[in-house]
C-alpha cells in the first residue's frame, strides 16, 4: 500500500513523512510531495476561497497530480482533493485532512468512490484555545493598542473603554460552540475565576462549572462572548444584528473561529455606534482585508491576521495525531477521525 502525502507552506511535506513513519511496520511505502507555494499570503487566499466556494473551485497542479496517481492513501491539509484528483487516483482508498475543517475535500464524490475521509479534530485545540484568551485580555486591557502608540513614542493611558476597563474574576464569558476548543477556553477562564456559560446544541446535560444556555441568553448575559463552532449552513451569520442588539453594552466579542459566522457590517455598526465596547478578531470575510477595511478602522478593535491556530506544535503534531488514529482505525477501533463513518464500514470494518 502507498500513502502519498501533500505538504504546504505551514505543513511542509517532511512533517508527513516523518509523522506517518508508524506505518512503516505494516509495508506500507510513504512517499511525499510539496504543494509549491510563493508565500503564506497566495495559501492563505486558495485557502479561503475553498472554504467560502468549495473544493472544486482551484485546479491541482499537474505535477501533483502526476506524482499522486498511485496512492492508495492521500494526505492533505489545505490541498484540494476534488473530483479530478480523485478520479485520477485509480488506487485511492482513503483521504486524510490535517485539520479538523475538511472543506477542501469533494466529500460527496469521495463517499460516491466509497473513499474514507478523515480528518483530525482538535489538532491545533491548545494553540485556538490559548489565542482566543490572548485575545480577550488585549482587547479588554488595550494590551496591543498601547503597544502599538508606545512603538509610536506616545505615551497614552486611556482608551474607548478607559471607563469601564473590567477585572476578569466575577465577569461572565459566553462560549458559543461547546467542542474540543471551547471547552479549553472554558479551562483557561476558569483559573481567571470567571463564570462561565455555553451555548451548544449538541452538547447535553450537566456540565461540570459551565451552565448550558440559549444563544439568546448567553448573548444576554455574557460579558464577553467567544465563537468556537465550526462554520455551516445553518451557522452562517448566526450572529446576527438581533443577536449582538441583545449584547450588553459593555460586552466584547472575540472570535477566532470563522468570520462567515458573525453579520460583520451589524458588528460594524455596533462598534461604531459603541453598542457594544469592543471586539478582538482574527478572522474576516475578506483576507487580507487591509488598513481600510470598516472593521480594521475602528478604535476599538483588536485585529490580527488569522494567527490562531498557528503554533509549530499544532502543525508537528497533526501529522503524528492523524497517522496514529488511522492505524488505529485499520485495525478495527472506532475512531472520532472518521468523517465518512458509513464508507468506512462498508470498506474496512468487513
Amino acid at each position: 500500500m502507498k500513502i502519498i502525502g501533500i505538504g504546504d507552506l505551514l505543513i511542509p511535506e517532511t512533517f508527513i513523512y516523518e509523522g506517518f513513519q508508524i506505518f512503516n511496520d505494516e509495508h506500507v511505502e510513504v512517499n511525499t510531495i510539496q504543494w509549491a507555494m510563493n508565500s503564506h499570503e497566495e495559501l492563505q487566499n486558495i485557502n479561503l476561497l475553498v472554504e467560502t466556494k468549495g473544493s472544486e473551485v482551484y485546479e491541482v497542479p499537474d505535477y501533483i497530480l502526476d506524482f499522486i496517481k498511485d496512492a492508495d492513501i492521500l494526505i492533505t491539509q489545505f490541498c484540494p482533493i476534488t473530483k479530478k484528483v480523485i478520479d485520477h487516483c485509480k488506487n485511492l482508498k482513503a483521504i486524510g485532512v490535517l485539520r479538523s475543517g475538511y472543506e477542501n475535500i469533494n466529500v460527496e464524490y469521495a463517499k460516491e468512490k466509497n473513499i474514507v475521509v478523515f480528518n483530525t479534530p482538535g489538532r491545533n485545540s491548545n494553540a485556538v484555545a490559548d489565542f482566543a484568551v490572548g485575545l480577550l485580555l488585549s482587547e479588554c486591557r488595550n494590551i496591543a493598542k498601547s503597544h502599538l502608540n508606545m512603538k509610536k513614542g506616545l505615551w497614552l493611558r486611556d482608551y474607548t473603554n478607559h471607563e469601564s476597563v473590567p477585572n476578569l474574576s466575577g465577569k461572565t464569558v459566553g462560549i458559543v460552540g461547546y467542542g474540543e476548543i471551547g471547552r479549553k477556553v472554558a479551562q483557561r477562564l476558569k483559573g481567571f475565576e470567571m463564570n462561565i456559560i455555553a451555548y451548544d446544541p449538541y452538547v447535553s446535560g450537566e456540565l461540570e462549572n459551565v451552565k448550558l444556555v440559549s444563544l439568546e441568553e448567553l448573548m444576554r448575559q455574557s460579558d464577553f462572548v467567544t465563537l468556537h463552532t465550526r462554520l455551516t449552513k445553518e451557522t452562517e451569520k448566526m450572529i446576527n444584528r438581533d443577536l449582538i442588539r441583545l449584547m450588553k453594552p459593555t460586552a466584547y466579542l472575540i472570535n477566532t473561529a470563522r468570520s462567515g459566522l458573525i453579520d460583520e457590517t451589524a458588528l460594524y455598526e455596533a462598534l461604531k455606534d459603541k453598542k457594544i465596547i469592543g471586539a478582538a478578531l482574527d478572522v474576516f470575510d475578506q483576507e487580507p482585508p487591509g488598513k481600510d477595511y470598516p472593521l480594521v478602522t475602528l478604535e476599538n478593535v483588536t485585529v490580527t491576521p488569522h494567527l490562531s491556530g498557528g503554533t509549530i506544535d499544532a502543525f508537528t503534531n497533526s501529522p503524528k495525531l492523524l497517522a496514529k488514529a488511522m492505524k488505529k482505525a485499520f485495525n478495527g477501533e472506532e475512531s472520532r477521525y472518521i468523517v465518512t463513518k458509513d464508507v468506512f464500514k462498508e470498506t474496512f470494518a468487513n
